[in-house]
């Protein structure tokens, strides 16, 4: 897999995340524990700084990119960004759920558990509430995400890093 440094900043891989082998990983970035990284994903810290928290799943194709400095990517805990996402420069609150297809510009902030519709796009610097469920483009809130809705999500993440769990161990990893 490809792990760069650039300049200065080498990327912190938690030993217990799972990073695919086809996953690009670059620069200023922070993978948490039980993270998992899946195949064609890229993660470039090459401008400002990317977090991704604990227990959370990059999905295949996902990008994740922070290129100015007033706004680092920060991805919160137990969360879960869908295949083929992009996201520039944003904050995303713990437990969140990102669907597929979306694009997600520099300096939105999503609250804690949140859902994102699949393909919806959310535009530059909009602020999306804690659990809210939001959809279209560019993305509204529809709804309230309830507490039950959340909790699965939760649930949803813990199982992705359990299975990332068994993988590093059927492949020797650990």
């Amino acid at each position: 897999m490809p792990i760069l440094p650039f300049g200065n900043h080498h990327p912190k891989i938690d030993p217990t995340a799972y990073v695919s082998e086809q996953a690009t990983v670059v620069g200023n970035v922070e993978i948490g524990a039980n993270v998992s990284v899946w195949p064609g994903a890229v993660i470039r810290g090459d401008q400002a700084s990317v977090r991704v928290g604990d227990g959370s799943c990059i999905q295949d194709s996902v990008v994740i990119h922070a290129h100015n400095e007033n706004n680092p990517c920060i991805i919160g805990t137990k969360t879960i960004i869908g295949t083929a996402s992009v996201i520039h420069g944003v904050y995303i609150g713990d437990s969140s759920n990102i669907g597929e297809g979306c694009v997600i510009f520099d300096g939105a902030t999503l609250g804690e558990g949140v859902m994102i519709a699949a393909g919806s796009i959310v535009p530059a610097n909009i602020v999306i509430p804690p659990r809210s469920v939001s959809s279209g483009a560019p993305a509204a809130q529809i709804r309230e995400h309830t507490r039950e809705e959340v909790e699965k999500q939760v649930d949803k993440a813990d199982n992705i890093a359990e299975v990332f769990r068994k993988l590093r161990r059927w492949q020797n990893i650990v």
